[in-house]
């Protein structure tokens, strides 16, 4: 037996540690590597004990060997321990044994749980486990990991007055004599949920913002509407009341689509079947017309559209329902309309509205755009959307208009649209 002293005490090494010691030493000195038989002739040890001694520490993962033509070098290995590595991560990792007691805790468990203790190995894990119901969920939790199931959960953890959020794993482990044992792997996340709180927070926040804002848009574009409903009443000259009219049905499809946003919980996209729905209703409305002289329908089959490219198609819609209710069942003539509209994969948007009207009177030049309402949508679909717009007179009347979902032209404010004279 030889005594090695260290740290102030005597540590007992056997001839047969003090033998491996030197093989490490020598291989320190030799990083090219040495065989077997180099090895034996230089520290003096019998080949066969040599072999021995390689075979236990190439076990252990403290040599590797190579070949080299028929000879095996060895050279020290060079491996981070496992518990270096655990060391170096931010995680929390703590080993138990059978018995709930700690076999190895890494630095970051040590600094979070019990700081200013020099040695936690041995000490149930109870000791510094929270108060229930996490005490018992964890405990649970271990014990299953020790029947061989391996489990997760989240976990809060109160640790010096505040609250921590963890992800936590527990592993089932085998050590080496067979017994069981459990990993615990504790992911600290607190910054993470508190980021995602006040994330989510700060959407809430956003969101009420917004719906406050369409709604005051709503409104403000109702009472200008509205406004512009009783100066009616004191225009004399037929044509300028009915563009006065035609004006506040326009600013009323824009209030409703804004209307639409605030209803909605998506808040940037307006749903298409809704709101068409909510403007032919009201148009109906506003023009006293009886369900029994024209059933109309929607059908936009999850269609949804940008609040700007939605507010055109309701320039344009508008445009079209007024046209069908004035023009197309005159002389207590019946009938019924169909509003439209598909998007393609390409998200190209086709937009028809159909009517089982008069249809298109005889000899009016269709492609010139001289039919009633047609030359404004014309302009709207071609100048600023950057569409087609066809027109069929059979049997009614059917208008299809088809466009890219691009985000439309508008001209700055001020500028004189194209096709417009100063």
């Amino acid at each position: 037996m030889a005594a090695e002293k260290y740290g102030g005490g005597a540590i007992c090494m056997t001839s047969e540690m003090l033998e491996l010691e030197e093989i490490k030493k020598l291989l320190r000195k030799e990083p090219h590597g040495l065989s077997i038989l180099e090895i034996s002739r230089k520290l003096g040890i019998g080949r066969n004990v040599t072999a021995k001694y390689m075979s236990m520490l190439h076990a252990a993962g403290q040599v590797e060997v190579r070949r080299v033509a028929a000879a095996k070098l060895y050279t020290l290995a060079h491996r981070v321990p496992v518990s270096a590595l655990l060391g170096l991560t931010s995680d929390l990792i703590v080993v138990l044994d059978r018995n709930l007691c700690i076999v190895f805790a890494n630095t970051a468990f040590c600094t979070e749980f019990c700081p200013g203790r020099d040695e936690i190995v041995g000490y149930p894990i109870e000791a510094f486990l929270p108060d229930r119901p996490i005490r018992q969920q964890i405990t649970e939790m271990i014990h299953a990991a020790l029947r061989g199931q391996e489990r997760r959960c989240k976990l809060p953890w109160e640790v010096d007055g505040h609250t921590m959020k963890f992800h936590a794993t527990f592993i089932p482990i085998v050590f080496e004599d067979g017994a069981p044992g459990v990993t615990v792997i504790l992911e600290d996340v607190t910054r993470e949920v508190e980021a995602m709180q006040d994330l989510r927070k700060a959407l809430e926040e956003k969101d009420a913002l917004i719906h406050a804002i369409h709604f005051r848009m709503r409104n403000a574009l109702q009472t200008v509407s509205s406004i512009m409903h009783l100066q009616t009443s004191h225009l004399t000259d037929p044509a300028a009341r009915r563009a006065v009219r035609a004006t506040e049905q326009q600013i009323l499809s824009l209030a409703l689509a804004h209307e639409e946003l605030h209803l909605s919980q998506n808040l940037s996209r307006v749903r298409m079947a809704d709101y068409i729905a909510r403007l032919a209703g009201t148009l109906f409305r506003t023009y006293n017309v009886p369900p029994e002289k024209i059933a109309w329908k929607v059908r936009a089959p999850g269609v949804e559209m940008p609040l700007e490219l939605a507010q055109f198609t309701g320039f344009i819609l508008t445009e079209r329902i007024v046209n069908v209710i004035q023009h197309a069942f005159p002389d207590g003539m019946t009938g019924s309309m169909e509003l439209a509209i598909d998007r393609d994969h390409t998200g190209r948007y086709t937009i028809t509205v159909r009517d089982t009207g008069v249809g298109i009177p005889e000899g009016m030049e269709i492609a010139a755009g001289t039919t009633p309402g047609l030359p404004s949508v014309r302009y709207l679909v071609e100048q600023y959307l950057g569409g087609e717009i066809s027109i069929r007179g059979d049997g009614g009347t059917t208008v299809t208009i088809a466009f890219n979902g691009e985000e439309p032209h508008v001209p700055p404010l001020g500028a004189t649209p194209a096709g417009e004279r100063t």
